[in-house]
């Protein structure tokens, strides 16, 4: 218990860009990453916002997280976990901004957040396999240089620093 621990501390080490460091900056477009970079990935990276657009409209649909490969369940979120705080807030031109934790092998379900969040419990990963909208896939990450509670506070702000990196 204890080694995992100090080993997940010791990740977290290092400094927060000061606001200069990031104010401005163009939004950083997100590639796939290997299946075990996140846990590596810099704290500064987790706290920055991400706006993303999708192939077919599906913001009130729930998100799972899906195997490089697309061919299972990776991650999904407990129907108590979902609410509609947790849906993106959309945004102008087909933009959303995150609110829940995606990623690039993100799919999403024929469930909307108000019926998943009515479930007794999470269906199993068959069923959610089954539950997946055919076509419906992240067409674009962008990660921005603001936190996700400054980007829902200061939508314009989001617009300008995409609009900005066009």
């Amino acid at each position: 218990m204890i080694f995992p621990a100090l080993a997940l501390l010791a990740g977290c080490r290092g400094t927060a860009p000061a606001a200069a460091d990031t104010a401005g900056a163009a939004p950083e477009v997100v590639q796939a990453v290997p299946e075990a970079a996140p846990a590596q990935a810099p704290a500064r990276m987790l706290l920055r916002a991400m706006v993303y657009k999708t192939s077919v409209p599906c913001a009130d649909n729930v998100a799972i997280g899906l195997n490089a490969a697309g061919t299972a369940v990776q991650s999904f979120p407990a129907p108590s976990d979902v609410s509609a705080a947790s849906a993106p807030l959309q945004l102008p031109g087909g933009w959303l901004l995150d609110r829940r934790g995606l990623a690039p092998n993100t799919a999403f379900i024929r469930f909307t957040y108000a019926q998943y969040a009515a479930l007794p419990e999470a269906p199993s990963t068959a069923e959610l396999m089954k539950m997946i909208i055919p076509g419906a896939r992240v067409t674009e990450m962008r990660r921005l240089s603001m936190t996700p509670q400054e980007a829902a506070a200061d939508t314009a702000a989001v617009m300008a620093e995409i609009n900005a990196a066009d």
